[in-house]
């Protein structure tokens, strides 16, 4: 501001002694700023003109895709000056951000500055996303449909018929859904505390009905095979996971911290993934976690079903034939 009136900075703007101007960026950069420029002021004014704003953007710019923040900060040029990011998102987990941070097609940023500073940056790296407090029931809707329809659909393996079910007829669904969303974030609005209320108790009800629907099963399974049933349970925990680690540590040469995260996540125990960042003291461990915990949320809800029903019949078939060898 000069003289009480605006002016509208930009690279050839020409400081005068006397006017008032807001600086923006790290505590340090702007305290040493301070011994070159003038003594700090209230500036209650400037501030009020220039009050910043952080708004939630989806990179949807395929030509950022796999680049690095410096990169993105190289292309994007003037348009990012100003501006600042705050944190950045990954299917819901916080990303640790550096300059040598790579940046992926629906990722969300959190970008923090003057509004018309954050508005214009955000045109050239995706779509803004503005939360509000209603929720898109017809989309809502839908899914929902879906994902029944889908737990109806059976095949026929054999004698055992192979179906989702209810709990994974919605998990489709819901990766069907969660994936128009990042793809068109004007499509499913749904504020973000009533969806983790939401999340929280259908996690619940989907171990409660998988357990009450194949607990019957599973107890004659144990019944029958005892501790070689409760053997290769370990065998088949244990060694999936020690081969993951020697071929990611020793052959991907993948990050020891990043090879947790993906474990925790292939294992689907969120405890895991969060004892990794404690462990960790960092956010590090999510960039191995979404691919692999998604993977294995599908496997377990297709898998566990299908598993217990094969040990179940064998059980059952072979006893005809037990009772020819003894006769």
């Amino acid at each position: 501001m000069r003289g009480g009136n605006d002016v509208e900075p930009n690279r050839k703007t020409v400081l005068e002694t006397g006017d008032e101007i807001a600086l923006a960026g790290p505590t340090a950069a702007i305290v040493r700023a301070g011994g070159s420029i003038g003594p700090e002021t209230e500036g209650a004014e400037v501030l009020r003109e220039v009050l910043g704003d952080a708004l939630g953007l989806l990179v949807s710019n395929n030509a950022l895709h796999g680049r690095t923040l410096s990169e993105i900060a190289d292309r994007v040029g003037d348009a990012a000056r100003g501006v600042f990011l705050r944190d950045l998102t990954r299917r819901g987990q916080e990303v640790p951000v550096t300059p040598e941070t790579r940046i992926y097609v629906g990722d969300v940023m959190t970008l923090v500055g003057a509004t018309h500073d954050v508005e214009r940056a955000a045109a050239t790296v995706g779509q803004v996303l503005r939360y509000g407090d209603k929720t898109d029931i017809a989309f809502l809707t839908v899914g929902i449909a879906f994902g029944l329809l889908a737990g109806l659909l059976s095949v026929k393996v054999g004698s055992i018929a192979v179906t989702l079910g209810g709990a994974g007829g919605a998990l489709v669904s819901g990766l069907v859904c969660g994936w128009i969303r990042a793809r068109r974030p004007s499509a499913g609005s749904f504020p973000p505390a009533a969806q983790q209320t939401l999340s929280d108790i259908g996690l619940g009800g989907f171990i409660a009905a998988i357990g009450l629907v194949n607990g019957p099963a599973a107890l004659t399974a144990i019944q029958a095979h005892g501790w070689m049933l409760l053997g290769m349970g370990v065998v088949v925990t244990l060694v999936p996971l020690t081969v993951a680690t020697l071929v990611a540590y020793r052959i991907l040469h993948m990050n020891p911290i990043i090879v947790c995260g993906a474990l925790a996540g292939a294992m689907t125990v969120d405890a895991a993934i969060t004892g990794c960042f404690e462990r960790a003291d960092s956010q590090t461990p999510v960039l191995g976690v979404a691919v692999p915990y998604a993977v294995g949320n599908v496997l377990l809800t297709i898998l566990g079903p299908v598993i217990v029903a094969i040990t179940y019949n064998g059980y059952f078939s072979c006893i005809p034939r037990i009772n020819n060898i003894i006769e």
